[in-house]
């Protein structure tokens, strides 16, 4: 057996290595931008000491594993740790039951606490998920999303088989929509304006301060981390939509318009307001859906944990739960010092979690 190394991740000379087994790992879908890469593991404020805490399991020049952290600051009921996401755990399938799941895992750990991280978490899929279990990860809860048709023209074609059919089907459902919609109209009765902008802007902090002390667990959503996360993205570009009445600053979402099965879709990155005001919610939802209207998207797709009203308002405006199965659901995590406990973290009804979290928006 040659010998074997564990290191940081040099993209400049390891990504062919890294991108194949990416590849073998998670199929071709997988996001393959070298460019995108470098953002998400190079140019991370967070990371200590600026450099990345994603690693390579090599032999030789071959990678044969991964795993990796993405740190970020994490408020958790008034105050604020560092966490990191748990990234790209990989094994190549010629190096099956030889332990580097395990070993690139404990590695994980051991770095991330000898870098300040506080807690490790991250959404497992169905194969790395019994591994975890074993490994005495605990289980934070079941990440729910879920879905609203807006066009349904395509989904009736594929139905009936016929074009000008799908087309009055679909003429029919907006016109229910519109109706259904119409008695609520938040937005006026707020005399609130939503403002469009192909950019986060720095006064998104002002929002932030405003609503933070009213959550349980969130990811810090200041500039610093919104102007990372979305505007300096370099493979995709997103549009934040500002929600105000006057002076009064209601709250803001960030969008991001994708195809998914040759479908148009929108994904709600970030929807974030004060989280027990039903108005203030049901504002940001009217402002999601006019806009997809706009772009006629066929569909849009928001994720939220079970924190504040934000589940029932969403169901409250044709929002309903995804039935089919996440590719990754299932939330764990690993505490790495005394600032905070899992027990804090612990269910889905602490949490306000978006489809901007952790990576697997980063590949639709």
């Amino acid at each position: 057996m040659s010998e074997r190394r564990i290191c940081n991740i040099n993209l400049d000379e390891d990504f062919e290595s890294f991108e194949e087994l990416c590849i073998l790992s998670f199929g071709e879908r997988t996001n393959q931008d070298l460019g995108m890469h470098k953002w998400m593991f190079d140019e991370n404020p967070y990371n200590p000491n600026g450099k990345n805490l994603m690693y390579v399991l090599k032999e030789e020049d071959k990678i044969i594993g991964a795993d990796g952290l993405i740190p970020f600051e994490l408020y958790v009921n008034g105050k604020v740790v560092i966490g990191a996401h748990s990234v790209k755990s990989m094994t190549h399938p010629d190096f099956k039951r030889q332990g580097i799941f395990r070993t690139m895992t404990d590695n994980s750990v051991e770095c991330g606490r000898n870098n300040g991280v506080d807690v490790i978490i991250g959404l497992a899929n169905k194969n790395s998920y019994p591994a975890y279990e074993k490994f005495g990860w605990p289980t934070l809860y079941e990440k729910e999303v879920y879905i609203r048709p807006i066009n349904i023209t395509h989904k009736m074609k594929d139905k009936i088989k016929v074009g000008f059919l799908a087309s009055l089907s679909n003429g029919l459902y907006k016109g229910f929509d519109k109706l259904r919609l119409a008695p609520k109209n938040v937005l006026k009765k707020l005399n609130a304006n939503v403002k469009e902008m192909d950019y986060v802007p720095e006064e998104i902090t002002e929002y932030w301060d405003k609503f933070k002390d009213r959550y349980n667990v969130l990811i810090v959503r200041d500039y610093k981390y919104l102007n990372y996360r979305y505007n300096k993205r370099p493979d995709v570009k997103y549009k934040t939509l500002l929600v105000n009445a006057g002076s009064e600053k209601i709250g803001f979402v960030v969008l991001r318009e994708t195809l998914a099965n040759n479908s148009k879709m929108v994904s709600v990155a970030e929807n974030f307001t004060d989280p027990n005001n039903e108005q203030y919610i049901s504002a940001l939802a009217e402002a999601i859906i006019n806009y997809c209207y706009k772009v006629n998207a066929e569909y849009v797709v928001v994720g939220t944990g079970l924190y504040g009203k934000y589940r029932d308002v969403l169901l409250n405006y044709g929002f309903a739960k995804n039935k089919k199965s996440l590719i990754n659901n299932m939330m764990i995590a690993k505490s790495l010092s005394d600032k905070i406990s899992t027990d804090e973290l612990m269910g889905h009804e602490r949490w306000h979690i978006t489809q901007g979290d952790g990576e697997t928006e980063l590949d639709l």
